[in-house]
């Protein structure tokens, strides 16, 4: 299982925001990072999380086949760290379990997430 494509950690993204998916890839590859998808939808992040390990994700709560529980359920169980990115504040109740986890809501700066995601690879959030 991989954690790093040629050098780089690899990000699994999950975003059904076009815009915000491909802004945010951009981002992410400048800084640095392989990034695994945009995925828009749960069932096609899990099938690609079958074969593969990433070194951290960013979920967005909800995709267009639902909330994202079942891929933090599985990133929590390989003890991939991950955050939330969400413009709703009512997904935290629906993903009560993950409290724990740092949430960011939209909208943010794409910066603020790939300093999100140094800070989550070195263990500070």
């Amino acid at each position: 299982m991989t954690k790093q494509v040629d050098g780089k950690p690899l990000v699994l993204l999950l975003e059904d925001e076009a815009l915000i998916a491909l802004n945010l890839q951009d981002e992410l590859q400048n800084a640095g990072y392989e990034v695994a998808g945009p995925f828009t939808a749960c069932a096609a992040a899990l099938e690609w999380l079958q074969t593969v390990t990433p070194a951290m994700a960013i979920l967005d709560a909800a995709l267009t086949d639902g909330s994202c529980r079942e891929i933090a359920l599985e990133l929590t169980r390989r003890e991939v760290p991950f955050l939330i990115y969400s413009g709703y504040q009512e997904d935290q109740h629906l993903l009560a379990e993950f409290q724990h986890v740092t949430w960011i809501e939209k909208p943010v700066p794409c910066a603020v997430l790939v300093q999100a995601c140094q800070q989550l690879l070195v263990g500070g959030l």
